[in-house]
């Protein structure tokens, strides 16, 4: 008999527990949704914590509790985006296209939050992640060819460079190239790259 309340108690904690987390992930979401939407018409700077509490229907002090400031919304959107696309990284393979490939249908993917960013002056803080992301894939396909080893550093983040450059145009100019001819650019400006290794 105490084995069941036992049991009943641990599963009723757990259903609390669960019920408690994912009201505290749509309360998130609400938040992370009304700032993309206001930033969609307004700077960062011009963004004041009471017009996302407003958008988002939620109290200041539920906004203070989850996030505490509007940087701190910011850096879990950032962290979001990053975080899928590293966790894609890790199972491609060292092949210039298919890193372009994937690194574009990304874009595509979040495409809108990333433009959001973007407008409202916060390229600097998506672009180092993103970077550092793209440094790690280029480093180890351009290390498989090099000869000058102590130059993949370099290479391997202009290369990164020049595809969040590719990406910030495709967004800029409509997204009107396919997925496939950016990935070919990416991948003749990463051979000839390689070549200089």
């Amino acid at each position: 008999m105490n084995w069941n309340r036992a049991l009943i108690s641990l599963y009723t904690r757990s259903m609390k527990n669960m019920l408690t987390e994912s009201i505290r992930q749509q309360t998130d979401d609400q938040i992370i949704e009304a700032t993309l939407t206001l930033l969609q018409s307004q700077s960062y700077d011009q963004l004041a914590v009471t017009e996302i509490t407003r958008k988002a229907g939620v109290s200041r002090m539920a906004f203070y509790r989850h996030f505490g400031t509007k940087e701190a919304v910011i850096s879990a959107i950032v962290n979001q985006l990053t975080t899928d696309f590293a966790n894609e990284a890790q199972h491609l393979p060292n092949d210039s296209k298919k890193v372009a490939e994937a690194f574009f249908e990304f874009i595509q993917a979040n495409a809108m939050a990333i433009a959001v960013l973007l407008n409202a002056g916060l390229r600097e803080q998506f672009y180092p992640p993103l970077r550092d992301i793209l440094h790690r894939l280029y480093s180890d396909i351009l290390r498989e060819q090099a000869t000058n080893a102590a130059a993949v550093d370099y290479v391997s983040d202009f290369t990164a460079s020049g595809m969040l450059a590719i990406a910030i145009r495709w967004i800029s100019t409509g997204m009107q190239d396919s997925i496939t001819s950016l990935a070919t650019i990416a991948k003749e400006m990463t051979d000839a790259q390689g070549e200089f290794l």
